[in-house]
């Protein structure tokens, strides 16, 4: 068969194989461009490959319709089984272009969906490829099956965009969502499931739920101390101070306990409106260290990072994973006083604020703690920080997650080596 006749008997393949075709490519380059957006949050590298597959996928569906060929439906394959490829490597070892490097991703319903079109994709495109295939013309009764299949796509398709469907970051903030919505300012008092309660009660957050096994005492049973050494010991040597309950000082003063209580609920709804890392990444936050026993993952916003204690603007927010989906558990606060003493932050004497002197900071963060030798840190593209005049301050305002050890604790008993989910 001559290079004319091979072009023509691929003109013969009929409309109804070609359209099925095109609508698994459509389906599929749809997920990637619904996704574009947030994978450029990620990384450029992220946004760049799923804004090729899906203009590539794209590029298909009209090639297949419009100019079928041996060369397109053999592109298609390659093209489909390249994509499937990386997807099968992010959700087995992970990439190295994540914010985990090297970490598996969970695989969710619009990536599996898109996956689903690009292997049926293959098997039709072989299929049609396949010496066994004869390019002929497909029965009249094919093309109700082709259009059921087109409508499931974009069924599929559609419903890969919904939250709830999708299992994405946005399920675990739906929770705090709500609670955001039951934690309302109503004349100096906060709504809380519906009753509006004084702000001084506020204030007690953080004695908290009753612990079984003792965590409040610190007596080694919870996940935080079972998790291994303080992340950094001593104020002296710059750290989190003494591991277990903050020292507290009680608040005599009618006013002072007021002005706290109002400064809590803010925090607290400051907090709430950011409900998992994905929000706190598309507000301009970005990560400096992955989750840590005991402290959490640490995302911070460089361009509020000044010299005074503003409670409306929290310089690193706190989650309980270093991936997108971590859930808010804390608020962090920092500033550089240029002295060696803390700034004026909370009402009363008991936020205790810490240093960190000596961390070792690369471009992508913290690279080592205050321990790691100006050597190693050096190996490892860092350098080593003073810290002197840099004041922080944790401050656990999230409810479900009031440390146990105190409302500012350095460290938060429940954050073990993994929280349950």
């Amino acid at each position: 068969m001559g290079p004319a006749a091979r072009r023509d008997d691929l003109e013969q393949l009929d409309g109804t194989s070609r359209w099925a075709l095109a609508a698994l490519s459509l389906g599929g380059a749809f997920v990637h461009f619904a996704v574009v957006g947030e994978h450029f949050d990620v990384s450029v590298a992220h946004g760049m490959f799923f804004a090729a597959a899906a203009w590539l996928q794209l590029a298909f569906a009209f090639a297949v319709v419009m100019r079928p060929s041996r060369g397109v439906l053999r592109g298609g394959v390659i093209m489909n089984l390249a994509i499937i490829g990386v997807w099968v490597v992010s959700r087995v070892v992970g990439t190295p272009f994540d914010t985990d490097p090297w970490t598996p991703e969970a695989a969710r319903f619009p990536d599996v969906l898109a996956s689903v079109f690009e292997g049926v994709s293959v098997l039709g495109s072989a299929s049609l490829l396949s010496a066994r295939t004869r390019w002929r013309l497909m029965p009249s009764t094919a093309l109700p099956a082709v259009g059921a299949l087109a409508a499931t796509v974009v069924i599929l398709s559609t419903l890969s965009l919904v939250p709830a469907v999708a299992g994405e970051s946005h399920d675990h903030g739906a929770a705090s969502t709500e609670a955001a919505d039951d934690h309302s300012h109503t004349e100096g008092t906060v709504t809380i499931d519906g009753q509006n309660v004084d702000p001084e009660t506020l204030v007690a957050a953080g004695a908290g739920d009753s612990h079984a096994g003792g965590i409040e005492s610190s007596n080694g049973t919870s996940p935080c101390e079972e998790s291994g050494p303080p992340v950094s010991e001593g104020q002296a040597s710059g750290g989190h101070g003494e591991r277990g309950p903050s020292s507290q000082v009680a608040i005599t003063d009618a006013s002072t306990r007021e002005l706290l209580g109002r400064e809590l609920v803010t925090a607290r709804t400051i907090a709430l409106s950011f409900p998992t890392a994905a929000d706190a990444q598309k507000a301009g936050y970005i990560r400096i260290t992955p989750y840590v026993a005991c402290i959490g993952a640490h995302w911070i916003k460089p361009s509020i990072m000044d010299t005074t204690f503003d409670v409306d603007e929290p310089e690193m927010l706190l989650y309980d994973a270093s991936g997108l989906d971590g859930r808010m558990v804390g608020l962090s606060y920092w500033a550089k006083t240029g002295v060696d003493t803390p700034p004026e932050g909370f009402a009363g004497q008991n936020d205790h604020w810490h240093q960190h002197i000596g961390l070792c900071v690369g471009p992508g963060g913290v690279l080592g703690n205050e321990a790691t030798s100006q050597a190693q840190c050096e190996r490892m593209g860092g350098q080593k920080t003073d810290g002197k005049d840099a004041w922080m301050v944790h401050a656990w305002v999230v409810p479900g997650w009031e440390s146990a050890w105190g409302l500012f604790s350095g460290e938060h008993p429940e954050l073990g080596v993994t929280v349950a989910r």
